[in-house]
């Protein structure tokens, strides 16, 4: 007899929620499709784990949800089983093999915040010491390179369980996979929502995407699965489930892997760590192949490198990246006297400089009545760590970010900035009568004479000015390769001719992605 028609297909899931969410979208797609579907729900060793409160760290890729399951088709007591795909092994049981993957939803982690615990001044606007619940060795060690002040607990339960633990107020916050709540439908107006993509946040490998597991010798149902298979979400997962491999997906490994395709490029980020409360390692490679082995990967970027600006020893390219890289500015600043008169509506800062310079003659806590604009997210996150609220975040580019903020404001706007600034904001801003601009000069800035020349492998040169004092100076080396920090910074660099790529944005973790994509042993 034909299964599906005559015989209905046997789909074993999980009870939660979500596995039963996760089952009957499944079975729908076949039905629609004219087959006869039936669920068995079978309870697994993470069901279990979590009903009885047994401690246990979030074992992803390690059959803690799914060994029963595949027991059950070993057995020919269901005929299909229905899986998050980041919970399934890498290495099959003998006799079973993965034959389609759904289209991704939404791959990313958030994270949800008790509003009154929310800290708008704070990156990520977790408050100072907030405590998070989350089980995951990879969210913990993403999370605690960007927060090192966050108290992390392990939290247990399915998805609307954890939700209750946080709204009972057993946590600050906790993270979840968006997929998950997404699913369910959950309503989530009373908490405050961040959503933690890529690549700021690497996801789990996988995440996101069901896994359908049969049978290996069942050709007839492998042959009726082929209509929940997403082709490009099937050779990404596969890609990130590479890299698990590669890794050997041990146990607690703190491993994220996340592959997207955009204009026909496929980048793939990789976030690894030792353990959980180690600083994590991070790359972004560009066209990934399947037959490139991912697991020395870390181990080969021993390149050195300088960028043209001073690290603090706590910043994240320093905890990244150690003892081979050094940073000092080849530019001179100087505070430069100024008054501040307190009557504007806004101050707009368009650099981490002038913020510095600022605060550092003005007291923060005389600005309760003006608003705090930012150009950047490098820049706004500079001011929430100084715990300063922002009200305005525009782009890195000044028309567009001008074109943005006039749209929401009016009045008197002030710039704190320096003595040569390029003012697009302020260019840009000139044509809206309704907004009026003025510029106060907090610092000076000019190049510094007799510079040393550099002989690290990679140089990364943060502004226009720092690339033109180097290279008026001497010429770049033949072993040496050249990063520049934005678009303003890589057009100075191509009027002097100096061969570059691009970091997209300023965040240190985009830094240590391009550096270390330039340092690895590049896949074949």
């Amino acid at each position: 007899m034909t299964k599906g028609i005559s015989t209905p297909i046997i789909i074993g899931t999980r009870g939660s929620q979500l596995a039963l969410w996760q089952a009957n979208f499944t079975k729908q797609v076949l039905e629609q499709n004219n087959y006869l579907v039936e669920l068995k729900i079978i309870q697994t060793k993470g069901d279990t784990s979590q009903q009885w409160n047994t401690s246990f760290e979030k074992l992803e890729g390690k059959g803690f949800f799914t060994k029963e399951l595949e027991d059950a088709l070993l057995n020919s007591e269901i005929d299909l089983a229905v899986h998050s795909c980041k919970d399934v092994p890498t290495q099959q049981p003998t006799g079973l093999s993965i034959t389609a993957y759904s289209k991704r939803a939404n791959p990313f982690d958030v994270l949800l915040i008790n509003k009154n615990k929310v800290d708008t001044t704070q990156f990520l606007q977790l408050q100072q010491n907030a405590i998070v619940g989350t089980s995951s060795a990879r969210r913990k060690t993403q999370l605690l390179s960007y927060r090192n002040d966050i108290e992390i607990k392990d939290i247990r339960g399915n998805v609307p369980t954890r939700i209750d633990k946080l709204r009972k107020g057993e946590f600050d916050a906790i993270i979840l996979a968006q997929a998950g709540i997404e699913r369910l439908e959950i309503n989530l107006n009373e908490f405050e929502v961040i959503v933690l993509d890529a690549p700021l946040f690497i996801p789990a490998p996988a995440q996101g995407v069901l896994a359908y597991q049969i049978r290996e010798n069942d050709k007839e149902l492998a042959s009726i699965c082929s209509i929940l298979n997403d082709t490009n979400s099937s050779n990404l997962a596969l890609l990130e489930r590479k890299v698990l491999a590669d890794f050997e997906g041990g146990c607690q490994m703190p491993l994220g892997a996340y592959a997207t395709t955009n204009n026909g490029v496929t980048k793939l980020w990789i976030a690894q760590a030792k353990q959980w409360n180690s600083f994590p390692s991070r790359i972004c490679i560009e066209n990934p192949s399947l037959d490139y082995n991912y697991k020395h990967i870390f181990n080969n970027t021993a390149n050195t490198i300088f960028i043209s600006r001073d690290l603090d020893a706590d910043s994240y390219l320093k905890q990244s990246l150690q003892d081979s890289i050094i940073g000092k500015s080849l530019i001179d600043f100087k505070a430069v006297d100024f008054s501040f008169n307190n009557t504007y509506d806004w101050l707009f800062f368009c650099s981490k400089r002038a913020v510095d310079f600022f605060f550092t003659t003005v007291d923060k806590n005389h600005m309760s009545t003006t608003k705090i604009a930012a150009l950047g997210k490098a820049t706004a996150f500079h001011l929430q760590q100084k715990n300063i609220n922002v009200d305005f975040i525009g782009d890195s580019i000044g028309a567009t970010s001008a074109e943005k903020f006039a749209s929401i404001t009016k009045g008197k706007v002030a710039f704190p900035m320096a003595n040569n600034s390029s003012m697009s904001v302020q260019k840009a801003l000139a044509n809206f009568n309704h907004i009026q601009t003025e510029n106060i000069i907090v610092y000076s800035n000019q190049p510094i004479q007799n510079i040393a020349q550099q002989h690290e492998n990679i140089l990364v040169f943060t502004s226009p000015m720092n690339a033109e004092n180097y290279f008026s100076q001497f010429q770049l080396l033949e072993n040496q390769q050249v990063i520049a920090i934005g678009k303003a910074t890589s057009t100075a660099l191509q009027q002097l001719n100096i061969t570059h790529t691009v970091s997209q944005t300023p965040y240190e973790y985009s830094i240590v992605d391009e550096i270390n994509q330039l340092s690895i042993i590049k896949p074949i």
